[in-house]
């Protein structure tokens, strides 16, 4: 989440009721004029242009525009205006582009009237590109035919390569795409359709080789389709130039597949094509940007997983070539994925100047969050930011409500010094721990006070579908009980046991909890809410929630021990959470395993009973001998008898400290740290010394490095909320923790 916008002063002009009685008349029943309503409630509520522009799904300079005309002329700016002179130029593809990543929720398709308000154009005209293109908005079929010569029907396709060259020339490589014989894990979300078309839009645009877009402009000049007499002409040629030397890439990689080569610029088309490839001249109304944008959208349609790795390695692609030399061509070739490919990790990439306000605004929340509170000098002293740019960011943060003045401090000589400190309410988030044992619902402020807190204990034969509802009832009666406050609800986050799927948001038959299956855990309850909505792994969201809330907030490096019904652990390592490839990084029992040498007889490792603490301790204390009045032993009561100081439920606990502590010493070893908290559901504050100690003289006995480093255990101070509370703030440390890191994915 950028703040850039959100950091900004609120408009200094409102509506009357009046005025809003009249918008909300002119605008009844007109779809087209609902988001020219939003866009000028957005500005009187006083939000930023960035702000209203994210909320609505368009586009800053539209939000920009229609402010200026209302703020001008009332309700008549408002009005479509008859366009004068040349007409504006379409891009074709980036219209259908932009149909195919779909409007803002709750809406699921765009109507002709509302995208063409959204895009600039009339509806009439829109409707011919539809038409033209074989288009249907809100349709399962997303088939699609490109007006090029000849014409090409895409269903499944798949981008292949693309180029393009500072003299206008430009190709897309494309064919259909072959079932992969996996089945579908889900289909891209429409908030992750409208990112990745917004981004990789913008980063394409910023990569292109100079002369290319423009070239294509030049020749395209007289082929709208909103001409003075309103007939639909035909496209022109473009201009005959040297051929593309894509034939030998085609005829060595892909010689057993139907291949497409889209050209701009060149209407012959690369010389000597295999058999198996067909040449297609694009028309000027097509875009190779949009075009490709459009690929992009068709992909994450049909085949989302193998699309966000190619998409992202194309976007790589296109951020390293707009620090190249001026000139250089655009060139990307989709890498080989076969059925065992990994997924590639996100990496946070070097900043650049247009990210870097934003930065500087987190940087300076971040160092007031972490001390409490800090002056102006302070702030510049920690950040390295020169005073003046202390003085404007903490002048919005003020402004905005995100920071209050605290009491003044006297330091001895000249004015007294004003602390900042950040305000409880200026921002919200849920957290839900979904467990086998109880689901825990947390309404969290943004310096960690828990707002509001539900339960409901729950089975292994819990049926999802009414675990979900609870929640999702759970959560609206939580912002209802909240207020106002509720309207500063940033999100929910949702921790739960691995594995996971987090890109798509989907438990993977978690152990213990055998009706879940494959459960698409985020899209049904994003769906319920219409709330951003985030997964992580329990482990993961609790070492999320040490860093900003408790233990470990002004560490960068830690590694957190999460102990309940599984033993996990999540690492935040280089001032950032480590995930891992999948987001599933930290499991704890392979590790513990070999540390025992528990071996199967093929050398793997063997399932470790005590890597599922709270049962281990129950089977343990009953071997030994412990009872109960009613004849049921639970961890509650073997707790309860150790911190009574019975003999045979601390052994219980000892013993399985011990086992959990040999995995503990992989994990130091392994990550070189010397922080580890130790917290979770089994981890009670009665019986915490007992596998504090058992831990802490296991990573400072047997590590390789003990003779240089002594490793710190602590106790969480969130324990039994802490993943709860954790998915909480991994919602803030998505909006507010700031990230710059070098290609190497080292801190900056």
């Amino acid at each position: 989440m950028s703040l850039r916008g959100v950091m900004r002063k609120p408009s200094e002009w409102s509506l009357t009721d009046k005025d809003l009685a009249e918008l909300r008349a002119w605008a009844e029943g007109r779809e087209d004029r609902s988001v020219r309503l939003r866009i000028v409630q957005d500005a009187a509520a006083g939000l930023s242009v960035s702000q209203s522009a994210r909320a609505i799904g368009i586009s800053r300079p539209t939000v920009t525009a229609w402010r200026q005309r209302y703020a001008a002329h009332g309700l008549a700016g408002l009005e479509h205006r008859p366009r004068s002179g040349r007409p504006a130029r379409i891009d074709e593809a980036d219209v259908i582009a932009a149909t195919l990543a779909g409007p803002p929720p709750p809406q699921r398709a765009w109507s002709a009237r509302a995208l063409a308000d959204h895009l600039g154009l009339s509806h009439t005209a829109l409707g011919r590109v539809w038409q033209r293109w074989q288009i249907r908005p809100g349709s399962s079929d997303t088939t699609v035919v490109l007006p090029v010569g000849p014409a090409l029907t895409c269903h499944r396709p798949e981008l292949l390569a693309v180029g393009a060259r500072p003299d206008g020339r430009a190709f897309v490589v494309l064919a259909e795409a072959v079932p992969s014989g996996q089945p579908r894990m889900g289909a891209a979300t429409a908030e992750e359709r409208q990112m990745r078309y917004a981004a990789l839009t913008a980063v394409m645009r910023q990569a292109l080789p100079d002369g290319t877009e423009e070239d294509r402009r030049t020749a395209a000049e007289g082929s709208d389709f909103e001409h003075p007499a309103g007939s639909y002409g035909s496209v022109p040629a473009l201009p005959v130039v040297p051929a593309l030397a894509v034939s030998p890439l085609i005829a060595g990689r892909w010689a057993g597949r139907r291949i497409h080569v889209i050209t701009w610029g060149d209407t012959t088309g690369p010389a000597n094509l295999p058999a198996n490839a067909t040449h297609h001249a694009a028309p000027a109304s097509m875009g190779w940007t949009a075009t490709v944008c459009l690929m992009a959208q068709l992909e994450l349609q049909h085949q989302p997983q193998r699309a966000r790795v190619a998409l992202d390695l194309l976007a790589d692609t296109a951020r390293s070539l707009a620090k190249a030399p001026p000139g250089t061509p655009f060139w990307w070739l989709r890498e080989g994925q076969g059925e065992g490919a990994p997924r590639r990790r996100t990496v946070h990439r070097a900043f650049d100047q247009l990210a870097l306000g934003s930065f500087n605004e987190k940087l300076v929340i971040e160092s007031v969050r972490v001390a409490g509170s800090l002056s102006r000098v302070e702030i510049a002293e920690r950040t390295g930011l020169t005073p003046q740019a202390v003085s404007r960011i903490t002048r919005n943060l003020l402004t905005t409500g995100f920071l209050v003045e605290d009491e003044r401090r006297w330091t001895g000589k000249g004015k007294p010094r004003v602390p900042l400190k950040l305000r409880p309410d200026a921002a919200f988030a849920i957290g839900i721990h979904v467990d086998p044992e109880q689901i825990t619902h947390v309404l969290v402020d943004l310096c960690g006070n828990v707002r509001d807190r539900r339960s409901l204990p729950v089975t292994p034969d819990s049926d999802p579908r009414s675990c979900l509802e609870w929640m999702a009832e759970t959560t609206r009666q939580s912002v209802d009980a909240a207020g106002p406050l509720g309207t500063k609800l940033l999100g929910v986050g949702v921790a739960a046991p691995g594995p996971l799927d987090v890109h798509e948001g989907v438990l993977l038959n978690p152990p213990l909890w055998s009706k879940w299956g494959e459960f698409p855990l985020r899209a049904e309850l994003h769906r319920m809410l219409e709330l951003p909505t985030i997964l992580e792994k329990d482990a993961t969201a609790a070492t999320i929630g040490e860093q900003w809330l408790g233990a470990g907030e002004s560490s960068t490096d830690f590694v957190y021990l999460y102990l309940g019904a599984g033993a996990g652990s999540g690492a935040f390592l280089n001032g950032d959470v480590y995930r891992g490839a999948s987001g599933n990084a930290g499991e704890f029992g392979e590790l513990t395993a070999y540390a025992l040498q528990r071996l199967t007889p093929e050398g793997g490792p063997e399932m470790v009973p005590e890597c599922a603490p709270m049962s281990a301790v129950v089977a343990r204390a009953v071997e030994a001998g412990l009872t109960s009045p009613d004849g049921e032993i639970t961890y509650e009561a073997v707790c309860a008898a150790a911190a009574d100081g019975d003999e045979r439920a601390v052994r219980a606990i000892r013993d399985v400290a011990v086992i959990v502590a040999r995995g503990a010493v992989a994990m130091t070893d392994l990550y070189d740290i010397d922080l580890m908290i130790v917290g979770g559901p089994a981890v009670p504050p009665e019986v915490a010394e007992l596998y504090l100690s058992e831990i802490s003289t296991a990573v400072n006995r047997f590590p390789m490095a003990r003779r240089v480093r002594t490793v710190r255990v602590t106790y969480s101070t969130l324990s039994a909320s802490a993943a709860a509370v954790g998915a909480a703030a991994g919602v803030f440390h998505m909006a507010f923790a700031p990230r710059l890191r070098t290609h190497s994915g080292t801190a900056s």
